[in-house]
C-alpha cells in the first residue's frame, strides 16, 4: 500500500505534484500505475470524505461526538507525524468530518402535527425558484408553521406551482404562503428512481403544491439577486428578438443566462437521444472552454498592451487574471453543480500556473470534489454532479487506453505538407472519439440505472459537434459579458450566438434520428456493477495479464442485453405503483401486455417515472398488445407517454369509449399499430400457454349509464391459474360478469364501496385481491367494508400504496408473490409460496377505518 502521510500531504498542498507520471504501453494500451495516485495528496483525503458523507446520509440524527472524535484523530495524526498509521488516523479523521456534515445537512425539526402532511400556512426562506415549461418549483426553507403547538420548525419543502404568476420571487425572500404538503415518498416500483433519498440529504422533508396567490413576501429581495433575475430575462427577451426561431433563441439563452426551462421536453429529449445532454446546460464543458479563451485572449491583450509582458511570462499575469471573469460567469448563469466542478478545477490550474507549478488533473478534480462535498454533502448524490466527475475522471484515466487500443499509429513526425495535415486531422478525431467513448464507458452505468438507455449516437455526434459548442460557448459567455456592460453592444453576438444555436439544433435533431441512436436497456444489477467496474479498473491500471480484464466490460455489456428469465413458460403479472390509478403488465415468455397507464392531471407522469422504467428493466421492447380499459385519465395518460417510447403491434379500446380527447391522444401515441374497440365475443388472443379473454364490455354496452361499467374487463388463464382485470367496472357492470372463481383479482374501482358488491365476491372467489391506490388518496381507497368482505371471503389482500409494485409468478398450478416494499410475513423482493393459510399472510391491511360516504373518484 503507498505510504500516505501529513508531511507528503503539506508538500503536495505546496505544488510538489506528479511531473514524472509514466505512461507504460503493453499490449497496445496506455494506462496508469496504481501507485501513481499515491503521489497526489489530495485523492485519498477526497475519497474519505466522500465514504464519510455517504455513510453520514445513512443514519439519522446529528451527534455531537463525531465532530469531537474526528478533531481528536486529526490532533493525533500531526502529533505521530511520519510515525505509523498517522496517515490513516488523518484519513478517519476526514471521513468523520463528511459524516458530521452529511448530519448538519440533513438535520429537520418535523412538528408531529405535520408528519402525515395536510394543508398549512408556512413561513421562511425561498432557496431557490426554478421555472419550468409550465410551471414553478421553489425551495422552501421552513422556520414557521402556523397552527402546530409547537412553533419552531426546520426543513425544507419543494413545491410545484403552475403558470408562471411565481416568477417575480427570488431566492433569499422571506415569504408566508399556503401549501399542500406531502411527506416524501420512496420509490414503489423496480426500475424507479429513487430522489426521496437525495431530497431527504438535503433536510427536505416534504413535496407539495402551493397557490399562487397564496405567497406573500414577509422580505424584500436582495438586490444582487433581484438584478441577477432582470437581467438573466431580458437577455432572453432580446435573444428572442434577433434569433431565426424560438428554440434557437432558448438555446442561446440556456447557455447564455442559464434559462434551460425556455426549451421544453421535446427538446431535451432529443438532445439526450443524440448523446449532447450536457450541452443543454452550463457544463464543465462550456466552463472549460471559457476558461482556455480567457488565458489566450489575456494573454495576448497583455502583449499587445504591455512591453513588460515581453520579458516576462505573460501567461502567468492572464492566469491569475483569468479567474475572477470565469466565475463571474457561472454565478451568472446559477451556479449549476458541473459548471462549479470545472471552475473550480480551472481555479487550482491557472494559481498553479500564476505560482510557477503544475496542475495536476487528478489532485484538482479531488480539490473540487472537496470543495462541493463541504459546500454541499448532498451533492454527492446529485446526478448532474455525478455524471460530471465521472466524465472528467474518465477522460483522465480511460481515453488514454482507449486511444492506445485503436491499431492506427500516430502521426509521423517528419511527415511534411498535406500528408502531415490529414494525420494530424485523423488523430484529432480519433482522440475525440477516444475521448467520447471513454466518457460514455465511465458514466454508463449511471446512465443506464436513471434513464434506461445508453447513447451510441453521442460516440459521433460529440466529434462533429463539440467544434460547435465550443464557438457557441464564447458567443454565450461573450454575449452575456457584453449585454452586462452595454446591452446594445451584445447584439451581434446574439446575432451569430443563435444562428449557431440553429445549425446545433439542426445536428442535434439529426443525430436524434440515427437508427439505434439510444439503445434502450435495464439498470446494471450488483454483479453487473462490479463486473464492469473491474473490467474499466483493468482497462485504465492493470498491467501484465491482466490487462485481458478489460474483457469484462463488453461482459457486462451482454448481461443487459440478455434477460436471465426469457424462454419460459411462466405468465408474469405485476401491478406497478402509479399512485392513484391503475397500470398492469402481463408476460408470457417474451410477449407483453400492458393494461392501462396510470395518470392525474397536472401530476408527474406515471408513464416515464414508472411503466417505461418498469418495462426496460423486464428487456421488454415492444409490446403485443396495449388495452385501455376505460378512457379516465388515472387509467389513460400514462400510456400516452409509454406508446411513445415503447411501439405495440395492437391497441384495444373498450366499445362505446372510443370517442374523445384523451383515446384520440392516445390512438395517435400508437402510430401504426392495430386499433381495435372489443368487447364481449371478440376473439381471445392466444399467449403460448395463456389465453386472454375479453368479459366486458357487453355488446349493448351503451345501456349501461357510467363509463366505469364499460370498463374492458380482461381474463388471463393459464393452466389452473387465472387472473381478471375488471378495470374501475362498479355494482351494474359486475351483473354482468360470469360467476367464475379466479385465482388472483386487481379489485375493481380501487376498493370503492360502489364496486366489489357480495354477490361479485362470493362468485369470483379470489386468493389474492390487489388494491391498486395512491397513498393517503382523496378518496380514501380502499373503503375499509370492501376490504372486510373479501378477508372474509379468505383472500389474501394487497395494496400498492403500502407493498408498492406487486409481482405474481405462476407455473400454471400455483402463483409466487413479490412485493417491492418489505411486508411482516413475504420478505422484500424475494419469491415466497403464497399458498399459505391466509391469516399467516403479511399483506391483510385493511387500513383505516372509512366512512361509508366518503368521496368517490369520477
Amino acid at each position: 500500500m503507498t505510504r500516505f502521510n501529513v508531511a507528503s500531504s503539506l508538500r503536495g498542498l505546496r505544488g510538489k505534484v506528479w511531473a514524472d507520471a509514466r505512461f507504460r504501453v503493453g499490449l497496445g494500451m496506455v494506462g496508469w500505475e496504481w501507485r501513481e495516485f499515491g503521489s497526489r495528496p489530495l485523492c485519498f483525503p477526497s475519497l474519505a470524505l466522500g465514504l464519510g458523507v455517504g455513510l453520514g446520509g445513512l443514519t439519522t440524527g446529528a451527534s455531537f461526538s463525531i465532530p469531537i472524535l474526528a478533531a481528536l484523530c486529526a490532533g493525533i495524526s500531526v502529533w505521530l507525524g511520519r510515525r505509523p498509521f498517522s496517515h490513516l488516523l488523518l484519513l478517519l479523521a476526514v471521513a468523520l468530518t463528511g459524516v458530521a456534515l452529511a448530519h448538519a445537512a440533513a438535520s429537520t425539526t418535523v412538528p408531529a402535527e405535520l408528519r402525515e402532511g395536510g394543508e398549512f400556512r408556512l413561513e421562511g426562506v425561498l432557496e431557490s425558484v426554478e421555472p419550468q415549461a409550465d410551471s414553478i418549483t421553489l425551495q422552501l426553507a421552513v422556520a414557521r408553521v402556523e397552527g402546530v403547538t409547537v412553533p419552531a420548525s426546520r426543513f425544507r419543502a419543494r413545491l410545484f406551482s403552475h403558470g408562471t404568476a411565481l416568477s417575480p420571487w427570488t431566492p433569499g425572500q422571506r415569504v408566508v404562503l399556503k401549501a399542500r404538503l406531502k411527506p416524501l415518498q420512496p420509490p414503489l416500483n423496480w426500475g424507479e428512481s429513487d430522489l426521496s433519498a437525495v431530497w431527504a440529504r438535503r433536510g427536505v422533508a416534504f413535496s407539495g403544491s402551493v397557490d399562487a396567490s397564496s405567497v406573500v413576501p414577509v422580505s424584500p429581495p436582495s438586490r444582487l439577486k433581484l438584478w441577477l433575475v432582470r437581467t438573466r430575462q431580458s437577455l432572453g427577451v432580446s435573444a428572442h428578438r434577433v434569433a431565426p426561431n424560438a428554440d434557437a433563441a432558448a438555446l442561446y439563452a440556456t447557455l447564455a443566462a442559464g434559462l434551460r426551462a425556455e426549451l421544453g421536453k421535446p427538446w431535451e429529449l432529443q438532445f439526450s437521444q443524440s448523446g449532447l445532454a450536457h450541452v443543454l446546460s452550463v457544463s464543465g464543458l462550456h466552463v472549460a472552454a471559457l476558461a482556455l479563451l480567457s488565458l489566450k485572449l489575456l494573454r495576448q491583450l497583455l502583449l499587445w498592451t504591455w512591453r513588460g509582458a515581453r520579458t516576462r511570462d505573460a501567461r502567468r499575469i492572464a492566469a491569475l487574471f483569468s479567474i475572477p471573469p470565469l466565475w463571474a460567469y457561472v454565478i451568472f448563469t446559477g451556479n449549476q453543480a458541473a459548471a462549479v466542478r470545472s471552475a473550480v478545477m480551472a481555479s487550482t490550474v491557472f494559481l498553479a500556473l500564476a505560482l510557477w507549478r503544475q496542475a495536476d488533473a487528478l489532485n484538482s478534480l479531488a480539490l473540487a470534489a472537496m470543495a462541493l462535498l463541504i459546500w454541499d454533502p448532498a451533492s454527492l448524490l446529485d446526478l448532474s454532479l455525478q455524471l460530471s466527475f465521472s466524465a472528467v475522471l474518465s477522460l483522465i484515466l480511460l481515453s488514454g487506453p482507449i486511444r492506445a487500443a485503436i491499431p492506427l499509429a500516430r502521426p509521423d513526425p517528419v511527415a511534411q505538407g498535406v500528408a502531415r495535415h490529414l494525420s494530424r486531422a485523423r488523430e484529432t478525431a480519433l482522440q475525440a472519439f477516444a475521448a467520447s467513448l471513454a466518457v460514455t464507458l465511465g458514466g454508463a452505468v449511471l446512465v443506464a440505472g436513471t434513464f434506461h438507455r445508453l447513447s451510441v449516437a453521442g460516440l459521433f455526434s460529440n466529434i462533429v459537434c463539440m467544434p460547435l459548442c465550443g464557438i457557441l460557448t464564447v458567443l454565450s459567455a461573450g454575449g452575456a459579458a457584453l449585454f452586462v456592460a452595454w446591452p446594445p453592444a451584445a447584439l451581434p453576438f446574439f446575432w451569430l450566438g443563435t444562428r449557431a444555436s440553429q445549425l446545433l439544433l439542426f445536428a442535434v435533431a439529426l443525430f436524434a434520428k440515427m437508427p439505434g441512436a439510444a439503445l434502450p436497456v435495464p439498470s446494471f444489477d450488483l454483479l453487473g456493477k462490479l463486473v464492469f467496474g473491474a473490467g474499466l479498473c483493468a482497462l485504465a491500471l492493470a498491467r501484465g495479464r491482466a490487462r485481458w480484464g478489460w474483457l469484462l466490460v463488453p461482459t457486462a455489456f451482454l448481461s443487459l442485453v440478455i434477460p436471465s428469465d426469457w424462454g419460459g413458460e411462466d405468465v408474469v403479472v405485476t401491478f406497478l405503483s402509479v399512485g392513484q390509478g391503475d397500470s398492469t403488465l402481463l408476460e408470457v415468455g417474451r410477449d407483453a401486455v400492458l393494461v392501462d397507464g396510470g395518470g392525474v392531471p397536472g401530476g408527474s407522469d406515471p408513464g416515464e417515472r414508472v411503466v417505461i422504467p418498469y418495462l426496460r428493466e423486464r428487456h421488454i421492447h415492444r409490446l403485443r398488445l396495449t388495452a385501455l380499459s376505460h378512457p379516465h385519465p388515472d387509467h389513460a395518460l400514462g400510456l400516452i407517454s409509454t406508446l411513445r417510447a415503447v411501439p405495440t403491434e395492437e391497441l384495444w379500446l373498450p366499445l362505446g369509449n372510443r370517442d374523445g380527447p384523451l383515446t384520440d391522444a392516445l390512438v395517435a401515441a400508437a402510430g401504426r399499430a392495430k386499433v381495435e374497440q372489443v368487447g364481449v365475443g371478440h376473439a381471445p388472443l392466444v399467449l403460448g400457454a395463456a389465453r386472454l379473454s375479453i368479459l366486458g364490455p357487453p355488446l349493448d354496452s351503451l345501456l349501461l349509464k357510467g363509463v366505469n361499467d364499460r370498463s374492458l374487463i380482461l381474463r388471463l388463464e393459464h393452466r389452473n391459474v387465472s387472473f381478471l382485470l375488471p378495470g374501475d367496472v362498479e355494482a351494474a357492470g359486475e351483473e354482468q360478469l360470469p360467476s367464475e372463481p379466479v385465482t388472483v383479482l386487481k379489485a375493481p374501482h380501487h376498493g370503492s364501496s360502489t364496486s366489489s358488491s357480495s354477490t361479485f365476491v362470493r362468485g369470483a372467489r379470489p386468493r389474492h385481491v390487489v388494491f391498486c391506490v395512491g397513498r393517503h388518496n382523496r378518496f380514501h381507497f380502499p373503503h375499509r367494508p370492501v376490504v372486510e368482505r373479501y378477508t372474509a371471503a379468505g383472500a389474501a389482500c394487497y395494496r400498492t400504496d403500502l407493498q408498492g409494485a406487486i409481482r405474481f409468478r405462476s407455473d400454471g398450478e400455483s402463483v409466487r408473490v413479490e412485493t417491492f416494499v418489505p411486508d411482516v410475513r413475504p420478505s422484500v423482493r424475494t419469491a415466497v409460496e403464497v399458498s399459505l393459510p391466509h391469516d399467516q399472510d403479511g399483506g391483510n391491511d385493511p387500513g383505516r377505518p372509512r366512512p361509508e360516504g366518503a368521496d368517490r373518484e369520477p
